[in-house]
C-alpha cells in the first residue's frame, strides 16, 4: 500500500511546485514551517514567495533565511539598490560604522575630517591626545589667531593672566617690559593691559611669548573645553595625522552618527554592504519585514 497526502497538504505541495513523491520521499511527517524552511534553503521561488505572505515575525524570517549569517545577510545587501542599502545603515551600532572607516585610506579620512563640525573634531582630538599634548602642538600662527578670536573672552584671560605659575609669569612680566620682573607689579601690570581697548588689547595679547600664550591656552581649554572650537579644522587634522591609522579611527568614535553615516556611504557597493551586514539580526529582519520581503527573491541560495 502507497502512502498518499491529504488534501491540505497536497494543495501545499502544489503551491510549493513539489511533486507528491518528493514530498513524501523527502518531507514525510516534516511540518509546513520545517518544508517551507528545506525549501527556500534550495532556492525554491514558490517557498519564498509563500515565506514573505505568511512570515511576520522578526524570529521567524530569522530563523527561515538563516539571517544569524553575516553572509546571508550580505547577499541580501548587496542585492539592494543603492537607496535602500544606505537605509540600513542608521540601524547600525556606533562602534559598527567605524569599522567601516578602515575601509579607507588615511589620507581620505583627513580629508573627509577637514569637512567636520570643528566640535566633532575636537571630541576626537581630545580623545586622541591629552589636553597638555594639544596645546604643545598648536602653532605659533595657531597661538596667535586664537589670542585673535572675538569669542575669546577678554574677562577670562585676564583672570587665567593673573594664576599663571610664577616661572611663567616672571617670564611674561620681563618679556613685556624688558625689565627684571622683581621691578613691576604683576597685577598692576594686567590691570593695565585689561584697560586697553578691545583692538590693542587682541593685538598685544596675539604678539606676547608663545610659551606665556601656550600656558594661557592651557588652563582657558582647561577651564573651558568649548575654547577649543576656536581653532580650525586644519589645525587638528594635523595633529590626527601624525598617528597611526588604526590609533587616528579609534577615538572617531565620538564623532556624531549622522557624520559616521555620510562618511561610510560613499564607500563603494560591495565594502559598504560588508558594513552593512554587521546590522543587528532582529534589526535586520525587521527592517525586512517593513515594506522589503522583496529584496528576498532571488538574493538567497545557500
Amino acid at each position: 500500500m502507497s502512502i498518499v497526502l491529504d488534501t491540505n497538504m497536497k494543495l501545499f505541495a502544489d503551491r510549493m511546485n513539489i511533486t507528491s513523491s518528493r514530498m513524501i520521499r523527502d518531507y514525510g511527517l516534516k511540518t509546513v514551517d520545517e518544508i517551507i524552511e528545506a525549501e527556500a534553503a534550495q532556492g525554491n521561488t514558490q517557498a519564498i514567495n509563500y515565506a514573505k505572505e505568511v512570515y511576520n515575525s522578526p524570529a521567524k524570517l530569522i530563523k527561515l533565511f538563516r539571517l544569524t549569517d553575516i553572509e546571508n545577510k550580505f547577499v541580501i545587501l548587496h542585492n539592494m539598490d543603492d537607496r535602500t542599502r544606505l537605509k540600513v545603515l542608521p540601524l547600525l551600532e556606533q562602534d559598527d560604522l567605524v569599522m567601516g572607516l578602515y575601509f579607507f585610506t588615511q589620507e581620505k579620512l583627513l580629508e573627509m575630517l577637514m569637512e567636520v563640525d570643528i566640535e566633532e573634531l575636537v571630541r576626537v582630538i581630545i580623545n586622541a591626545f591629552a589636553l597638555e599634548e594639544i596645546v604643545m602642538m598648536f602653532s605659533e600662527d595657531d597661538l596667535a589667531m586664537f589670542f585673535q578670536n572675538e569669542k575669546l573672552e577678554k574677562y577670562d584671560v585676564i583672570e587665567q593672566l593673573k594664576c599663571m605659575p610664577p616661572e611663567v609669569m616672571q617670564k611674561f612680566v620681563e618679556g613685556v617690559t624688558g625689565r627684571p620682573s622683581e621691578e613691576t607689579n604683576p597685577l598692576e601690570l594686567i590691570s593695565s593691559i585689561e584697560q586697553l581697548p578691545i583692538d590693542q588689547y587682541r593685538d598685544f595679547m596675539s604678539a606676547i611669548d608663545p610659551d606665556v600664550q601656550r600656558q594661557l591656552t592651557f588652563q582657558l581649554t582647561k577651564e573651558k573645553p568649548k575654547y577649543l572650537t576656536l581653532f580650525e579644522n586644519e589645525t587638528y587634522v594635523n595633529m590626527l595625522s601624525t598617528l597611526m591609522k588604526p590609533e587616528m579611527i579609534k577615538p572617531m568614535v565620538f564623532l556624531e552618527k549622522e557624520t559616521l553615516i555620510e562618511m561610510v556611504s560613499i564607500l563603494p557597493d560591495d565594502l559598504l554592504s560588508i558594513v552593512a551586514a554587521q546590522v543587528d539580526t532582529k534589526k535586520f529582519a525587521e527592517f525586512l519585514l517593513d515594506g522589503h520581503t522583496d529584496l528576498l527573491q532571488g538574493a538567497l541560495m545557500i
